[in-house]
């Protein structure tokens, strides 16, 4: 009886040890719990096991008691500094390829580069250019730029042309970014002929030269083009599992020519017209009646358009039964300082 009683107290008294640990555990659960919905992190940061951590770059945070992560700047913009609130747009006619980024250096579109009395600014779109001196420079560091004289000539400058010697900076009087596809690309992206080398999953490109499956494009380079018909926007190649995989790059589409034609060619020309300079209806690219063509892979439209550049300006097979088979569309030719803004679907 005496062994019998002993042992009831024994498990009675480690039933309550088993209750005042299990209080004790959760004891600790509501105080943490309680913590954590009394800590509110200003913003900038985020919370992370009760503590709060400055938002990486790339990232932004405009609330204030933000849980678990950051925003990721979204393409145009980057945020360059932990703990930002925000994200700093790129410079007018400049973009991303990617979001969350991280540096103003990530922003691409054309620069000119005008040193006087010392001091350098960077201009990214039209420019009145003022004061200049015989000891000023002019240089294009990235896209294409017409500058105009003081007696109207005009002359095109790139990274690889230069001012001509015949041209002192004192004689110019302006300067304007030329809309390129350099930056984007028009149509399907087969005249593109940009410097992007990264894939739309962010990982860099391999060069042609070492991609088998495309042994007649030897460009011996790693630039996102769009060799062939198969695809609808500029793509290159990635390392595989077994062989080079074929991916799309994230090149933004050109979207500037909707209402006149940028280039003489109007290759980049996306507007609505339908209809020829004889007043013909165009007939729809993607059908063969009453023509039958291989441009099939402009689209499902019957908008003017010149793919690959081929003619000398936007035009569209017709409509007639007979002749003419095609014919050109008048579009007027975009205004320096009015239509020529570079804009992206990004």
């Amino acid at each position: 009886a005496v062994v019998s009683t002993q042992s009831t107290g024994d498990s009675q008294q480690k039933s309550f040890d088993k209750m005042r640990f299990l209080l004790l555990a959760l004891s600790t659960v509501l105080a943490s719990t309680v913590l954590c919905r009394e800590q509110s992190c200003p913003t900038g940061t985020y919370l992370v096991f009760g503590e709060c951590h400055l938002c990486p770059t790339g990232s932004y945070q405009p609330y204030e008691g933000a849980r678990s992560h950051c925003l990721r700047c979204p393409r145009g913009t980057y945020a360059a500094v932990r703990g930002s609130t925000e994200c700093t747009p790129c410079p007018e006619n400049h973009f991303t390829y990617f979001d969350s980024s991280e540096s103003p250096d990530s922003c691409v579109g054309p620069i000119l580069l005008v040193k006087t009395c010392g001091e350098a600014t960077e201009y990214t779109t039209e420019v009145e250019l003022k004061d200049l001196t015989e000891t000023s420079t002019v240089q294009v560091t990235s896209g294409r730029w017409s500058v105009t004289t003081r007696d109207g000539k005009q002359v095109e400058l790139t990274p690889e042309i230069a001012l001509p010697v015949s041209l002192r900076p004192s004689d110019l009087a302006g300067a304007s970014p030329v809309i390129t596809n350099e930056f984007c690309y028009t149509g399907s992206g087969r005249d593109y002929r940009g410097r992007a080398n990264v894939s739309e999953y962010g990982v860099e490109c391999l060069n042609w030269d070492d991609v088998a499956s495309m042994p007649d494009y030897n460009p011996g380079h790693n630039y996102c083009r769009n060799f062939g018909t198969f695809s609808e926007r500029p793509y290159c190649f990635i390392s595989g599992d077994v062989d080079p995989r074929l991916v799309h790059c994230s090149v933004p589409k050109c979207v500037w020519d909707e209402e006149c034609k940028s280039s003489e060619g109007g290759e980049g020309y996306l507007g609505p017209l339908d209809t020829t300079e004889s007043l013909y209806k165009c007939q729809n690219w993607s059908k063969d009646y009453p023509h039958p063509h291989s441009y099939n892979d402009v689209g499902n439209h019957n908008q003017c358009r010149n793919p690959g550049g081929a003619e000398e300006k936007p035009w569209c097979y017709t409509m007639a039964l007979t002749f003419p088979v095609w014919d050109y569309c008048n579009i007027r030719d975009c205004v320096a300082g009015v239509d020529k803004r570079y804009n992206f679907r990004l």
